[in-house]
């Protein structure tokens, strides 16, 4: 009975705090940035890797956001052509405030990805949390991912991918500006 008590608290203090977060404009139509950059060179397996796609986005009302982020990725093994990519992924963001620094969030985003004789789709929601250093400076970070990617060749059949998981070692962490 005492486990059960802790989470129903937690749930009433999330309920009253997002309510009251309601009664106020908070970020409605402010506009932010942030961005992805990846680099990797594993000797093992020969392969690199580079990735950057930034992405900007506008608070809808005072705790939903929507962001559209457009990207290009290229990887490259052993002495084979290096393979690229153009990923466009509109997402939407709720956030949920703990206090007036400290935010959780839910993630849903739908990427697009085209490559050269085939294009990738895919459905995810991501948790994360966020925390503002300043009134226009955040840092955050997402935690794992549930959801279904798939890549399709333009000859052929589709070959998906699957996610429901909370893996503590894919934490991607950015900055966010607002304005």
């Amino acid at each position: 009975m005492k486990k059960l008590l802790l989470p129903l608290a937690l749930i009433l203090l999330i309920s009253f705090k997002v309510s009251a977060q309601e009664d106020n404009q908070g970020l409605k139509g402010a506009w932010w940035a942030l961005g992805q950059l990846e680099f990797n060179d594993d000797e093992a397996s020969d392969t690199s890797t580079f990735g950057i796609m930034p992405v900007v986005g506008t608070f809808v009302s005072p705790s939903v956001t929507v962001g559209l982020g457009v990207g290009y990725s290229s990887v490259k093994v052993a002495d084979a052509n290096a393979v690229d990519a153009v990923t466009v992924m509109p997402l939407a963001r709720k956030y949920w405030n703990i206090n007036e620094k400290f935010y959780i969030f839910g993630q849903a985003d739908v990427p697009l990805t085209f490559y050269d004789g085939a294009t990738g789709y895919g459905f995810n929601l991501r948790p994360g949390v966020d925390f503002f250093v300043s009134n226009v400076l955040t840092l955050e970070a997402t935690f794992g991912q549930f959801g279904y990617n798939a890549i399709s060749p333009d000859e052929g059949d589709a070959v998906g991918t699957t996610s429901l998981g909370f893996n503590s070692m894919d934490v991607n962490f950015g900055i966010k500006l607002l304005f």
